[in-house]
């Protein structure tokens, strides 16, 4: 049985603290936020982070809601940057009982992007923590699930898995059987979402931050998650920054849980 997780752009209301009661009031298994994120333009998070300082109340909050973190992100790897610098988020992720840490991989050098991931593997698995890779149209050092599998390979690190976003899936010309080929064992979660078409982009950032809600769309999500083995956790990520979809947070979010669960029907 798949476990079902809510990301945190999917409920932004209430930051960290109303994803946990969100999710558990809609029997989730797991939640996916931040203990380190992107800053704006202005120098600003991006999207809501779990404090150093709140994490023994957060950690009681998850356990009074029998909630665990499937996914805590994020934690790239860059040019010109040393993943080294990740110690104290990761540290937190652990700390809250997290499962694993997520990447993207910017760093367009073969050889220094494979080090950097190996030490932030390292580094998690000190920590007891797994580390998803994930690929995106714009994410120049892994770009496509190919890459990611080719990537995976030569890095050979026990606890890394492959993550399968939808939409990234779907943009960057994957598809099913383009995951059916891949071995099985080394997909750990996959992101689900739906969009109006296949077109091919590495421009699609608006997208990324408004997505469709499943079976809303034209990706074939339930051939998708057909090929899953049991083990791979399933990530409801489905944000909805434009309000496009003309409902309140909360409204929206049930929405989005409740057409993931009708592709496993």
């Amino acid at each position: 049985m798949h476990r079902l997780a809510l990301h945190q752009i999917t409920m932004m209301e209430g930051g960290p603290e109303g994803l946990v009661r969100f999710a558990a009031e809609a029997g989730l298994d797991g939640v996916c936020l931040f203990t380190a994120t992107p800053v704006n333009g202005q120098g600003h998070d991006m999207f809501p982070v779990v404090a150093p300082a709140a994490s023994a109340s957060f950690k009681r909050l998850l356990h009074d809601n029998d909630m665990r973190v499937i996914n805590a992100e994020y934690f790239p790897v860059m040019a010109e940057q040393d993943v080294a610098a990740y110690a104290p988020a990761i540290t937190l992720a652990a700390e809250l009982g997290a499962k694993r840490i997520v990447t993207h991989i910017h760093e367009t050098d073969c050889n220094r992007a494979q080090d950097q991931l190996s030490k932030l593997c390292a580094m998690a698995r000190e920590n007891g923590l797994e580390v998803g890779l994930e690929f995106t149209g714009f994410s120049a050092g892994c770009n496509s699930l190919s890459a990611a599998a080719t990537l995976h390979g030569r890095v050979n690190e026990p606890n890394l898995g492959i993550a399968i976003d939808a939409l990234h899936l779907f943009r960057t010309g994957g598809t099913p059987e383009q995951v059916e080929a891949v071995d099985p064992a080394i997909i750990s979660y996959v992101q689900l979402c739906d969009g109006p078409d296949f077109r091919l982009s590495g421009e699609y950032f608006d997208e990324a931050m408004n997505r469709m809600i499943p079976g809303e769309g034209v990706f074939p999500l339930k051939k998708l998650v057909a090929l899953l083995d049991p083990h791979v956790d399933i990530d409801i990520e489905v944000p909805d920054f434009a309000g496009s979809g003309g409902s309140d947070a909360k409204s929206w979010a049930h929405r989005a849980v409740t057409a993931s669960r009708n592709l496993f029907a």
